[in-house]
């Protein structure tokens, strides 16, 4: 299904934001650029870190529990894959020999 598009008598382009220019001139207005962005990087990183909700305790050790339990399960199951596929191969005459 086709729609038709049509132009708006008033709409409004947005302007073009002009990129600022530097004016690090000499290697020490270079150092204070850099240590001025890192600075602000810290301040909003220490911004962003007030706006995080953590998990209570009991949330944190809930997840760890299914992590491990995770681990626990993959682990098992990679163990059993390898004794059935040794097994299987030992049989058809292409295992290692021990």
């Amino acid at each position: 299904m086709a729609t038709k598009v049509t132009e708006k008598q008033d709409a409004t382009i947005k302007p073009k934001k002009e990129k600022p220019r530097s004016t690090a001139a000499s290697p020490a207005a270079a150092q204070d650029s850099f240590f001025s962005r890192t600075a602000r990087y810290l301040r909003e990183v220490q911004v962003e870190l007030r706006k995080t909700t953590w998990p209570s305790k009991q949330e944190l050790i809930a997840s760890t529990q299914v992590v491990i339990g995770l681990l626990i399960v993959v682990g098992l199951y990679m163990w059993l894959a390898d004794v059935i596929l040794g097994y299987l191969f030992r049989a058809a005459g292409m295992g290692l020999s021990r």
